[in-house]
């Protein structure tokens, strides 16, 4: 695999790796650095002169990506003085993305179909939505936005997750080629 396909093939599965290490650290802003360490290792070995060939890139990038979660996992043990993930935890986030073999294509397929179904919510459940997961707002920073209570807020994002859920589901199967 030539190095700018490994850097590609790093990029492709991004969003693989961000879901794993959501898992592992269960912080978004961690995730994010995490990941951009990790891109700073692959990019090192993609242009180093030492560079050998990489057959599974997936796979190899998923290992630089836990190494790096371990680490921040570890200092962020000492720093705040809390226990680390358990390692069966790790064992088992491990083996459920070893066992993801979900076609990117069909991944995509489902982004196009999430896509459509969120241009149909209410302005207000959309403005909800974008607020919690492209802002990271707390539930009381929307309800006050909205003029809601936090807890209506939580009911209203979890009925819109089920609404966008059964949304997806339902385009996806009457999409020719669609997810079985």
């Amino acid at each position: 695999m030539s190095n700018p396909e490994l850097i590609r093939q790093l990029l492709r599965h991004q969003g693989d790796f961000m879901a794993y290490l959501m898992a592992m650290v269960r912080d978004l802003d961690a995730a994010e650095e995490i990941f951009q360490n990790a891109a700073v290792v692959v990019m090192q070995h993609a242009t180093g002169p030492d560079a050998e060939p990489i057959r599974d890139a997936r796979a190899w990038g998923k290992e630089i990506v836990r190494r790096q979660a371990l680490q921040y996992l570890r200092a962020k043990g000492r720093a705040a003085r809390v226990a680390a993930v358990e390692p069966e935890l790790l064992v088992q986030i491990d083996r459920a993305f070893d066992d993801d073999a979900t076609d990117p294509a069909d991944r995509q397929r489902e982004l196009d179909a999430l896509r459509e179904c969120a241009t149909r919510l209410p302005d207000v459940q959309r403005r909800m939505v974008a607020m919690r997961y492209e802002g990271r707002a707390s539930f009381d920073a929307i309800g006050t936005a909205v003029g809601r209570t936090a807890a209506a807020v939580q009911r209203s994002l979890s009925r819109t997750r089920r609404m966008l859920h059964d949304c997806v589901q339902s385009k996806l199967t009457r999409l020719p080629g669609a997810m079985p």
